[in-house]
This record gives C-alpha cells, sequence and structure tokens, in this order.
C-alpha cells in the first residue's frame, strides 16, 4: 500500500450506494467524470462494474479498450475519489491518454486526495512494470497540473491529437 491516507479496493457490489452517492453528487454539482473510468455514462451501478469487469480482464482489447486497473480510494466510510490505471505502455498511452488517471469527489477536493490516488496508480504502475507513468491533462486545468507536480510527476510537454485535443503530458520524475 503506498498511500496512508486513503484505502483503496477494487469496486464490488457492495460499494453500490457509495458509488451512486459520488456519482450524484458529481452530477448535482456539474462537475466532470474525468478519471472515473467512465462512470458518467452509466445509470446503473451493475452495468459500470460489468465495464469494469471487461477493462480489468485480458478481454479489453477486444471490445476497444486498455486494460485498466480501477480502484474505489475510501477515507474512512467516505468514497474521496476513484482510481483507473491503464495497464500498457501503448504509444497512445503514453503521449495523449497518461496510464494515471483519478477523480476526486467534489465535496472532498483540496485535501490531497487527487496526489494520494496518483501516488497510488505509481505503484500499481510499477507493479505491472511501468517505470515511468504518464498523466495526460487538459492544459487549461490548473487544479490537475498542480496535482501532478505535487506527486512527483514533471511537465514533459504538449501534444496534439490527430482529432485537434491538445494535453499536457507529465511524466513521473521519480
Amino acid at each position: 500500500r503506498c498511500c496512508a491516507m486513503l484505502t483503496f479496493h477494487t469496486p464490488s457490489p457492495s460499494d453500490r450506494a457509495a458509488v451512486l452517492a459520488y456519482r450524484s453528487e458529481v452530477l448535482r454539482c456539474r462537475a466532470d467524470f474525468d478519471g472515473s473510468a467512465g462512470l458518467g455514462e452509466f445509470e446503473r451501478y451493475s452495468e459500470w462494474l460489468e465495464r469494469l469487469r471487461i477493462l480489468s480482464g485480458g478481454r479489453a482489447e477486444k471490445y476497444g479498450f486498455y486494460r485498466t486497473a480501477v480502484r474505489l480510494a475510501y477515507d474512512g466510510g467516505i468514497l474521496a475519489g476513484i482510481l483507473n490505471v491503464r495497464l500498457t505502455d501503448d504509444p497512445f498511452i503514453r503521449t495523449y491518454a497518461g496510464h494515471i488517471g483519478y477523480n476526486v469527489r467534489p465535496s472532498c477536493r483540496r485535501k490531497g486526495y487527487g496526489r494520494a490516488c496518483a501516488a497510488q496508480g505509481v505503484c500499481i504502475c510499477a507493479e505491472h512494470g511501468i517505470a515511468e507513468p504518464v498523466i495526460c491533462t487538459d492544459p487549461e486545468n490548473s487544479a490537475s497540473r498542480r496535482t501532478a507536480e505535487s506527486a512527483g510527476f514533471a511537465f514533459a510537454g504538449t501534444e496534439t491529437t490527430e482529432t485537434g485535443i491538445t494535453v499536457a503530458r507529465y511524466v513521473y520524475a521519480k
């Protein structure tokens, strides 16, 4: 365990109420779901769990996804965030998407939870042989940029996708 602040575990049916309350708060606050492994796309928790099952298994690529580890981040009984770690060192991930994504509950922001999620993501990457994980963020998202930097990531430049989306890349600086 890399982070003493939060407890991380794989989502399960017993997390249903906590995840739905988290989702409701994000919607109510009109915040985004970036880094939440697609939680915003699903109204039914069981459907999101099925997506996570596909992402975590060997069939992810068959469905057009990258193999991914998703963890819920709890502070005591409060679901404070969601960690999403892509478990491949594919060039697209290194350049445009990043290995580590996280989403922090609106009422839990500015407490270091994003940094803690990023740190846990580094540990998960190391367990899967990814020595230099990358975080990609919107260059205009100053909070996300500061979070990456505070978690030990160094700015590595910006990249623009074929569709015109620009991302700021941060590489873990050990």
